[in-house]
C-alpha cells in the first residue's frame, strides 16, 4: 500500500537509483540537498526529494519500477537530445511551468514568476519533460516574450485543471477552491485563475505548494476578518502539507492575487501563522481603502 515512507525507506530508494544507473553505465555520488550527481557518458543530477514524494505514492512493489523510469528519463533525456534546429516543428511541444528560484543555475530560459518562484520553458515530449536553457532558445532569435506566451499559450490549450471545493467550518469563512492534476503545470494555471473562481477586485489568496496543486480562497467584501484569518491560517497549513508531500515541491509561502499579481504574505512571530495586510483586512470588512 501507498503511504508516508518509514525509516530507512529514503535510503532504500537511493539504492535503487544506483542500482538503476549502474546499470545504464554511471556511478553515483550523493550530493547535499537531496540531490545524487551521476558520473559516466555525462553528468547529470537526479533530484532525490521528487523521487521520495513520487514513491510515497505508490505501492512498495512498484518502487523499482518508479525508479528506473526517473532515472532512465533523466539520462534519455541528456543523451537523446532533441533535435530543436527547426523552431516551426518544436512550437507546439512548447510550454512554461513553475519553478523554484533556486532550480535555476543561471544558465535556464527562465524569468521570474513571483517571488520565491521562476517560470521556465520546456519541451514536452511523450517520453520527458526537458527544461531549455537561454542557448538553446537564442538560436530560435524569438524574443522572450513571444516564447512566453507560447509556452503559456500551449499549457492553458491542453485545458483546464480539476476543480474541488472545500466547505467552510463556519458560517462566516470562505471555502476553499483546490485545482489539480497530474501534470507539471498545475502552477502556471494561476494565471488563468479568473477562469475557475468568480473573483472581485480583492482578488483571492492563493497557494502553489507542488506542481499540481493550486489552492485559492476567494477575498470579497464583509467578510468577518477574523474568519478570514482562520480560514488563512487553514490554507498555509495545507499549503505546508502539499509542499511537504510533493511531488514538485514549490512553495510554503501564502500569496494575494490581485489583477493577475502574487504578493508573498508576511509570516507572523510564530513564523507560521500568515500576517494578512490592514488595508486587505478593512477591504474585506467593507470599508473604503485607498483602492477604492
Amino acid at each position: 500500500m501507498s503511504g508516508d515512507l518509514r525509516e530507512g525507506d529514503e535510503a532504500a530508494l537511493d539504492s535503487l537509483v544506483v542500482l538503476v544507473a549502474e546499470s545504464l553505465g554511471y556511478s553515483c555520488v550523493r550530493l547535499p540537498g537531496d540531490v545524487m550527481a551521476l558520473e559516466g557518458p555525462h553528468r547529470l543530477h537526479v533530484g532525490l526529494r521528487d523521487l521520495w514524494q513520487l514513491a510515497r505514492l505508490m505501492p512498495r512493489g512498484d518502487w523499482p519500477a518508479v525508479v528506473s523510469d526517473h532515472v532512465t528519463t533523466v539520462v534519455t533525456a541528456v543523451e537523446e537530445p532533441l533535435d530543436l534546429g527547426d523552431f516551426a516543428l518544436i512550437r507546439h511541444l512548447l510550454r512554461t511551468r513553475v519553478q523554484p528560484a533556486g532550480a535555476d543555475p543561471g544558465t535556464l530560459a527562465a524569468r521570474p514568476f513571483a517571488p520565491g518562484l521562476i517560470e521556465v520553458v520546456v519541451v514536452d515530449t511523450p517520453t520527458t519533460v526537458r527544461t531549455l536553457t537561454r542557448a538553446e532558445v537564442a538560436r530560435w532569435r524569438v524574443p522572450d516574450g513571444e516564447l512566453f506566451a507560447l509556452g503559456r499559450a500551449n499549457v492553458h490549450a491542453d485545458g483546464l485543471l480539476q476543480r474541488e471545493e472545500r466547505p467552510a467550518r463556519s458560517p462566516g469563512e470562505p471555502a476553499v477552491t483546490v485545482l489539480h492534476d497530474w501534470t507539471f503545470y498545475a502552477a502556471t494555471h494561476v494565471l488563468w485563475l479568473e477562469e475557475y473562481l468568480r473573483l472581485g477586485p480583492l482578488g483571492a489568496l492563493v497557494a502553489l505548494p507542488s506542481r499540481g496543486l493550486v489552492l485559492a480562497l476567494e477575498l470579497r467584501p464583509a467578510r468577518d476578518g477574523d474568519a478570514l484569518a482562520e480560514a488563512a491560517a487553514r490554507l498555509r497549513a495545507t499549503a505546508e502539507r502539499g509542499f511537504r508531500e510533493g511531488p514538485g515541491s514549490l512553495s510554503r509561502e501564502l500569496y494575494w492575487w490581485r489583477q493577475g499579481e502574487l504578493t508573498p504574505l508576511e509570516r507572523g512571530e510564530d513564523g507560521r501563522a500568515p500576517v494578512l495586510p490592514e488595508g486587505l483586512l478593512l477591504a474585506v470588512a467593507g470599508e473604503r481603502t485607498a483602492w477604492d
